[in-house]
């Protein structure tokens, strides 16, 4: 399950009174491990305070006049890829987490990226599947289609005994590296858990047949470490919609990278490279 922002949001919060002074927050900093307050005006929040502000400020100054507008609202069960994206592009410092209309927490940029990097594979650089999972779900809210290509290396095992560990994460994060730069706008990559790599595209399947044979060609033609020779198995799940989209998302998109999964494996034991699944919940046989 994709992590909420009620999960990880600061639930015991301070709010500063607009007129406080500087020097007065910066003793309630070194009393908690606090440095980040919202602002409020008459009970009305209006402003942040951030570590930033707080550093540039003179100590005789109030909140008032060291404060940033610069915050957003949040509900408390948006994803924190969701809130990732409002801080990105709000340039927001801070985010208010809202349920039902009341602020229950805040949410800092510290306290989002410490947790977004728990998401990010150390080996190649890449997401992890929880990424996917989101940008799917967003992509059906959009109303979009999705397909997914599983990508499983053939025999990896075999070759992290023959020639240690070290060559098979080079090989990794060289694999992870060709499919990140041939991988096209608006379709989103992640190191799936092993040697398994999930693309997620906007596309119908049939379209994603051609994607799929690409990138394995060029992982083909590629050269690795000690001239190894390394293929990849891949399967494509998606397909077309004609009836109303089930309401259980989440389920939908679980089901379609299983059974993209499934079909790699399927392409593995039969040495055939590329598999395309299919999907039983949507409407039409993708190919």
């Amino acid at each position: 399950m994709m992590r909420k922002v009620s999960e990880i949001m600061i639930k015991d919060y301070i709010v500063i009174d607009s007129f406080w002074s500087i020097r007065r927050i910066h003793d309630l900093v070194d009393q908690t491990d606090m440095d980040c307050f919202p602002v409020a005006d008459n009970h009305m929040i209006i402003g942040v305070l951030t570590r930033n502000d707080l550093i540039k400020a003179h100590p005789n100054r109030i909140a008032l006049d060291a404060m940033t507008g610069k915050f957003k609202e949040i509900q408390a069960n948006e994803s924190i890829w969701k809130a990732k994206e409002a801080l990105d592009m709000g340039g927001a410092d801070l985010l208010l987490v809202t349920h039902e209309g009341e602020i229950v927490g805040i949410l800092t940029k510290q306290v989002l990226n410490f947790e977004i990097g728990k998401h990010i594979d150390l080996l190649t650089g890449l997401h992890k599947s929880d990424y996917i999972l989101y940008k799917s779900l967003e992509f059906l809210e959009q109303g979009k289609e999705i397909s997914v290509v599983f990508f499983d290396i053939n025999n990896f095992g075999c070759i992290n005994k023959e020639f240690g560990h070290v060559v098979g994460d080079r090989i990794l994060q060289e694999i992870a590296q060709l499919l990140k730069v041939n991988t096209p706008e608006e379709s989103y990559l992640c190191r799936y858990g092993g040697d398994e790599f999930a693309l997620l595209t906007a596309n119908y399947a049939e379209d994603c047949k051609a994607l799929a044979e690409k990138l394995l060609q060029i992982i083909r033609e590629h050269q690795f470490p000690k001239n190894i020779d390394i293929s990849v198995s891949a399967g494509i799940a998606g397909g077309r919609r004609r009836n109303a989209r089930m309401t259980d998302m989440y389920e939908t998109v679980s089901n379609l990278i299983n059974i993209a999964s499934l079909a790699s494996t399927k392409a593995k034991k039969q040495q055939d490279n590329l598999v395309l699944g299919y999907c039983g919940f949507i409407d039409e046989i993708a190919i």
